[in-house]
């Protein structure tokens, strides 16, 4: 590997939540190299005390030991609290890439000229966002801080919501996020379904909500809403039995609900398959080779109207 790919790969393995710039220790935004958004990505972390209602085998984000940030139960000074924050932490963050010092500052001073772009700010982070109590109100913040900015003569970057979509089941949030992500243009929805079946979901996202109950929720919003999917796939031997996640049992009943949805005319507008690129919490959860990930795109896009990526 040349070291131009080495660097790029590292950066790659490396989401960390925990950015400084200078003196200044960020809490809620970090910046990261995506390989899906191809360029530099700022997410936004709304969870600060790492709460999620799914426990994915394959997170990074070790929920055994505390977050930065405690939920106080006051939700409308929390969320006023967060708005300060991320908009201030965007202003320094975007004020450094405005004047160079942020490509000058390791790690991002390492990769190459090709992905010194920022392609989005992301609402990611150690739980799901969109259940956060200053979702709403962040995210409009946020879309005020992108339309209201100068950029000159690069492209604002999109909006992005990373979502397992556990929020988006009631109309009335649905029709907060077409508001602040989707008007004119201005975001996409990254929508999770990792599996298709009860079993292989229980194993793999280990969700306080039942199975049944997602895929009815998540009915509405692939209908509703404009989508991507991401599907993360993985190996991860099952006790006892020697097996893997990512074999054809896995991928049949996934492929299947997919191409359901099309058909029945959901607003899918991608569907990314990916592996693993950062260490989990878990361990033994493993890679899967990109040849296994491409045989299963190449099977499935005959029948598929919308674009399948791959990203090993």
């Amino acid at each position: 590997m040349d070291e131009t790919l080495e660097t790029v790969a590292s950066l790659y393995a490396d989401h960390s939540r925990l950015y400084r710039l200078g003196s200044r220790n960020f809490v809620s935004v970090y910046p990261v190299l995506s390989r899906r958004a191809r360029g530099i990505s700022v997410g936004i972390n709304l969870n600060l005390d790492k709460a999620c209602n799914f426990d994915c085998i394959y997170c990074q984000v070790d929920r055994t030991t505390p977050g930065p940030l405690p939920v106080t139960g006051k939700e409308s000074a929390e969320a006023r609290a967060m708005v300060d924050l991320v908009t201030g932490e965007l202003a320094t963050l975007f004020g450094s890439i405005t004047d160079g010092t942020f490509f000058h500052t390791p790690p991002f001073d390492r990769i190459p000229p090709e992905f010194k772009v920022v392609r989005d700010i992301a609402f990611s982070g150690d739980g799901e966002p969109t259940l956060a109590p200053s979702f709403r109100e962040v995210g409009e913040a946020v879309r005020r801080f992108v339309s209201q900015r100068s950029w000159g003569a690069d492209t604002p970057p999109l909006l992005r919501l990373i979502t397992n979509g556990s929020g988006l089941f009631g109309r009335e949030a649905r029709a907060m996020v077409r508001r602040v992500f989707l008007e004119e243009g201005k975001g996409e929805i990254w929508l999770k379904l990792d599996c298709g079946d009860p079993s292989h979901f229980d194993r793999i996202n280990r969700s306080t909500l039942s199975f049944d109950r997602m895929m009815e929720g998540l009915d509405r919003v692939v209908f509703d809403l404009p989508v991507t999917i991401q599907t993360m796939v993985l190996d991860y031997p099952e006790e006892g039995k020697g097996g893997f996640v990512s074999d054809r049992s896995f991928w049949i009943p996934l492929r299947d609900r997919v191409l359901s949805w099309s058909r029945r005319g959901a607003r899918i507008e991608a569907w990314h398959l990916y592996s693993v690129a950062r260490p989990p919490a878990v361990s033994g959860v493993a890679r899967v080779p990109g040849e296994r990930l491409e045989s299963w795109a190449a099977e499935v896009r005959p029948s598929l109207p919308f674009p399948v990526l791959v990203f090993p």
